[in-house]
């Protein structure tokens, strides 16, 4: 299968199937996979996923949570809240909601590999990445690259399966907010704030139908797109010339 055709299948998820749930065992073989054609600076991989099966009401707490910044967000710039008439809940968010698997993604600490620990060395070079403060305050946008890296991975080799999966970055910074149940991130001492969250399951429907119901994409089939190619990607050399 060309990878055109396995990533062509991606779409996010508004709400998963409750009945249609992947094994833990079919969850770790596509890990497995997305995780061996991944790779990292220096191979040090200074991320941890950590994997939450199905529990409704803890999805739906991390939903609430996800929800809840997003007011924060909209009460900080505009003053609105969820009595405004304008407040709608933002479906893109509502896979969390429903979502069987949850991987909650954090910066970790690494030591070197035999191969890196004697280049470091033999260099005086400094291993920054077992220093916790650097990994939490000065690495995360290198380790962000890691992250997305591997989650594009495990993404291909769950749609391969047959499976879906949807991604999320809106959720509280601050490690006090976050629940005691999930001391590796709220954790005052040894927790890290999230990176990335991503969901996977079987959906059962997708954020493009609200769109086709809406009349969004009926009406105006130019709404919801990438920007052009031209706009991210550019010959630098070309234009010079």
């Amino acid at each position: 299968m060309l990878v055109e055709d396995i990533f062509s299948k991606r779409k996010h998820v508004v709400h998963y199937d409750d009945k249609i749930i992947p094994t833990r065992a079919e969850v770790e073989e596509i890990l497995r996979v997305g995780y061996s054609l991944a790779t990292s600076k220096q191979k040090a991989y200074a991320y941890k996923f950590w994997i939450l099966g199905p529990n409704k009401e803890r999805s739906h707490m991390l939903w609430e949570m996800a929800e809840g910044r997003k007011i924060d967000v909209d009460y900080e710039a505009y003053g609105t809240t969820t009595g405004d008439k304008k407040y709608v809940a933002n479906p893109a968010l509502f896979h969390l909601k429903s979502s069987p698997w949850t991987f909650l993604i954090t910066p970790r600490t690494s030591s070197p590999n035999p191969h890196f620990k004697y280049a470091f060395e033999s260099a005086a070079s400094k291993w920054q990445l077992e220093d916790r403060d650097f990994v939490n305050t000065k690495n995360r946008e290198s380790n962000a690259i890691d992250v997305g890296m591997v989650a594009k991975t495990i993404s291909g080799a769950a749609l391969e399966k047959g499976w879906d999966v949807s991604y999320n970055i809106c959720f509280q910074n601050e490690k006090s907010k976050w629940p005691k149940s999930l001391p590796f991130i709220s954790d005052h001492a040894t927790g890290f704030r999230p990176v990335m969250m991503m969901t996977l399951g079987k959906g059962k429907k997708y954020y493009y139908e609200r769109l086709i119901s809406d009349g969004t994409i009926a009406n105006d089939p130019k709404y919801n797109t990438d920007p052009p190619f031209e706009t991210i990607f550019e010959f630098w050399d070309e234009t010079e010339s």
